[in-house]
C-alpha cells in the first residue's frame, strides 16, 4: 500500500494529465448566468464564494433540461427509444414531486445534531431508537475508510465519537435517503451501489484534505458522504419509470451518461436545500466539478473536486497528476499543501 501511494503521489508527475470531458452537443458555453446571488465572505480566512438559493439550482436544473430534451427531439432514431422522452419527464416533475423529503424522524434526528452543546446521550437515545441509523452509524465508523486499524464499534456513542457530529448528521441523511428512493434495477442497480461506495471512499479523503482549502475537515467530510446525491435521484426516477410501465428501462448509449454529467450537481444541490443542509453544502455539491467555476474560490467545493479524484485514482490503481488536476478544476488551494497531507497519511498505512 505504502508504495501504491508512493507511486500515486510521489516522484515525477504522470505523463497521462486529467481531461475535461467532451461537451454536449449545441451545449452553450455558459449555464444560466442570471439568479447569481451576491457575494458572501465565510468566516475563516476572508474565502470567498458565490452562494446561489434555491430558486438558482432549481432554475439551472430546468435551464438543463430543456436543453436536453431540446436535444433529444432533433435526435432520429428518438422514436425507438420511448423511455429516454419518459425519463426525461420524470426529471422535469416539480421539485416537491422529484425530491422526496425526508422522513420526519430523520429531521428531528438532523435538528438535534444541528443543536449547539447538545447533551450526548440525548442524541444517542435519539438515533438508538432507530434500527436503520444505527446500523448507518455503525456501518460508517467501521468502514475500510473510516475505521481501517481501530476496534469494532458496536455502540452508538463510540460511533458518534469516531465520525463526529457532523459526520453523525450526513450519516442520518444518507441512511434516509438510502431508504427512501427506489432501486432502478438491472444493471442500474450496480451503476447505484458503485455510486454509494465511492461517495463513502469520499468522505474521509475529504476530511483528511479539507485544511489545504481553508475548508472545515468534519464538514467536508459529511457533504462527501452526500456529494453524488443528484445521481441517486436521476437512478430513483429511473425506477419510477419502470414501475410505471411494469418493464426494465431502456435507454440509448451514452444519454444516461449524459444526463448524469449535467444533472447531477444542479440536482444534489436543490435536494441539499429542500433536506435542510444548509447553502455551503449545497453549492459544494452544485459545484464539486467544477466545470464552469472561472477560478471561483469555493473552501469545500474544492476539497470535493481533488478527494473524488483521489478516490477514484485509488480505486483504480492509477497515477494522478496533482498538478495537473490544479490547472484542471482552476483550484485556489496550494497542491504542496495536499502533497504534504498525502505524504503524513503514508506514514500511518
Amino acid at each position: 500500500m505504502r508504495s501504491f501511494f508512493s507511486k500515486l503521489f510521489g516522484g515525477a508527475a504522470s505523463k497521462k494529465r486529467p481531461t475535461k470531458a467532451a461537451r454536449a452537443p449545441r451545449r452553450p458555453e455558459e449555464i444560466l448566468q442570471a439568479h447569481e446571488s451576491a457575494i458572501e465572505e465565510t468566516g475563516g480566512g476572508g474565502l470567498v464564494w458565490l452562494a446561489r438559493d434555491s430558486y438558482y439550482w432549481s432554475e439551472r436544473t430546468e435551464h438543463v433540461l430543456a436543453r436536453l430534451k431540446s436535444e433529444w427531439a432533433h435526435e432520429p432514431d428518438a422514436a425507438q427509444w420511448p423511455d429516454m422522452a419518459g425519463l426525461l419527464t420524470q426529471l422535469s416533475a416539480p421539485t416537491v414531486q422529484l425530491i422526496r423529503q425526508l422522513p420526519s424522524a430523520a429531521r428531528d434526528a438532523m435538528a438535534l445534531c444541528e443543536q449547539e452543546n447538545v447533551p450526548r446521550g440525548q442524541l444517542v437515545d435519539r438515533l438508538s431508537n432507530d434500527p436503520s441509523l444505527v446500523q448507518g452509524l455503525l456501518r460508517q465508523a467501521n468502514s475500510a475508510s473510516t475505521g481501517a486499524g481501530l476496534a469494532p464499534i458496536l455502540r452508538v456513542d463510540a460511533a458518534i465519537d469516531r465520525i463526529g457530529v457532523a459526520g453523525t448528521r450526513a450519516v442520518v441523511v444518507a441512511a434516509s435517503i438510502d431508504g427512501l428512493l427506489s432501486k432502478p434495477g438491472g444493471a442500474y442497480d450496480t451503476l447505484l451501489a458503485t455510486a454509494w461506495q465511492r461517495m463513502v471512499t469520499t468522505g474521509p479523503m475529504a476530511r483528511a484534505l479539507a485544511p489545504a482549502f481553508g475548508a472545515d475537515g468534519e464538514e467536508a467530510f459529511a457533504i462527501a458522504l452526500l456529494h453524488d446525491v443528484g445521481l441517486l435521484i436521476i437512478f430513483d426516477m429511473i425506477s419510477t419509470l419502470r414501475t410505471a410501465n411494469r418493464r426494465a428501462v431502456a435507454l440509448p448509449e451514452g444519454w444516461l451518461e449524459l444526463l448524469v454529467r449535467e444533472l447531477h450537481e444542479p440536482l444534489g444541490a436543490v435536494a441539499a436545500h429542500r433536506w435542510g443542509l444548509g447553502i455551503d453544502a449545497a453549492d459544494a455539491i452544485g459545484t464539486h466539478h467544477r466545470r464552469a467555476s472561472h477560478g471561483e474560490r469555493h473552501p469545500l467545493a474544492e476539497t470535493l473536486f481533488v478527494a473524488e479524484y483521489l478516490a477514484g485514482a485509488v480505486s483504480r490503481g492509477e497515477p494522478l497528476d496533482l498538478f495537473g488536476l490544479w490547472d484542471l478544476g482552476e483550484l485556489t488551494g496550494d497542491p504542496t499543501h495536499v502533497r504534504g497531507i498525502i505524504d503524513r497519511q503514508l506514514t500511518k498505512v
